[in-house]
């Protein structure tokens, strides 16, 4: 069963005074967590009224994030956290994983199944990056994507 928490507070990182809208969840951290990160961010993209092409983007980066969480940690929980703020979408997902390395982009062969994940993270996010949670043990990775110019 998943644990919900509706909003997460976040420390705003756009322009002082600029709309700041933000959201969070929280799932255990299993494989099918990561169709339910993908289904949860799509439905909050909507609910913001954001273009469809920066949902498409988000669910990219969340269930790249949410993978690697599942895969390559021992977390029992896997937390993500949007803001919007001006003409940016922040996405973080925090794991329980002991330590924090810098993750880096893999040059998978033309056969490889797996491998390509932070290449399409690289190619769809204005920036994005990796730091140590401040309150848990674990990593939080980030995004910013920026919405399409009309």
């Amino acid at each position: 069963m998943a644990l919900h928490r509706p909003v997460i507070p976040l420390t705003p990182t756009g322009p002082v005074g600029a709309d700041v809208r933000h959201e969070g969840f929280e799932l255990p951290a299993h494989a099918t967590a990561v169709a339910d990160a993908r289904e949860k961010v799509r439905g909050q993209v909507r609910s913001w009224g954001l273009p469809e092409e920066l949902g498409n983007d988000a669910q990219l980066v969340v269930s790249e994030f949410f993978t690697n969480a599942v895969v390559h940690t021992d977390s029992c929980r896997v937390r993500c956290r949007l803001e919007m703020c001006g003409q940016r979408l922040r996405i973080e997902v925090c794991d329980e994983g002991a330590g924090c390395g810098e993750p880096s982009p893999r040059k998978a062969a033309p056969g490889d199944v797996n491998g390509r994940g932070l290449q399409l993270v690289n190619a769809v996010a204005e920036t994005w990056g990796v730091r140590s949670e401040e309150t848990d043990s674990g990593c939080v990775v980030w995004a910013e994507l920026t919405l399409p110019r009309p």
